[in-house]
């Protein structure tokens, strides 16, 4: 089905300046020109959209990573949550380029190596490209501060073992889930564990710690 821009931007639910800024940058590609002034898109166009949108919601990816992601040559538009699967590894990468090195980050805010080498051992933290991003950085900080107010890590072990098992489960349960699937099954399954473990889990896990401080509040 061919559409104008204005049923673009409507079924979309984006701006005529996004959708023209994502084809400026190569997120999109060129629509069919029948007159100077007239343009008409696909529905190719629509799924394209939202996903960007989703990656940009839910990953925070940034537009050089979108677009690194689409010229993989792996990826497939097609089969879009399945090749995202596959090729997770661009927008889950560090959005700025600049990478720290442990002594940079140690000199950076102001811990010691050994502090380094201890949240690495525990998995709290990720050395990622031979070095660590800006959200490492970010993340060491709060496992520094919260270190103060809990020297012997008790929250955070209880954080670890629970995301280690719930990890294996989502893997396990999506396993489960694709198998003697087809293509088109499969992007749906896999977009629906997307959904569960970016969006659902953040929000279940967040809601029952509100609900559970506020009934331990109304007991007092």
């Amino acid at each position: 089905m061919a559409l104008k821009m204005k049923q673009l931007t409507k079924l979309t639910n984006t701006p005529k300046s996004t959708i023209l800024y994502y084809i400026k940058e190569g997120l999109l590609p060129q629509p069919k020109k029948i007159k100077p002034n007239v343009h008409l898109y696909d529905d190719d166009f629509i799924e394209r959209i939202r996903f960007i949108k989703y990656l940009q919601s839910n990953f925070n990816a940034s537009i050089s990573q979108i677009k690194q992601l689409i010229d993989h040559k792996d990826f497939d538009f097609s089969r879009g949550f399945e090749t995202l699967l596959e090729t997770i590894d661009v927008v889950m990468s560090p959005s700025s380029d600049k990478i720290y090195s442990a002594d940079e980050v140690c000199q950076k805010i102001s811990t010691s190596k050994e502090k380094l080498e201890k949240f690495l051992k525990m998995g709290a933290i990720f050395e990622r490209n031979e070095g660590f991003s800006e959200k490492e950085l970010e993340i060491i900080s709060i496992l520094l501060e919260l270190e103060k107010v809990d020297p012997h890590d008790r929250l955070l072990k209880t954080y670890l073992k629970h995301a280690k098992e719930l990890s294996s489960k989502e893997i396990e349960f999506a396993d489960e889930l694709l198998k003697h699937k087809s293509i088109e099954e499969r992007n749906v399954v896999i977009k629906s564990m997307f959904d569960a473990t970016l969006i659902l889990k953040p929000y279940l896990f967040n809601m029952h710690l509100v609900e559970n401080y506020q009934r331990k509040k109304s007991e007092k």
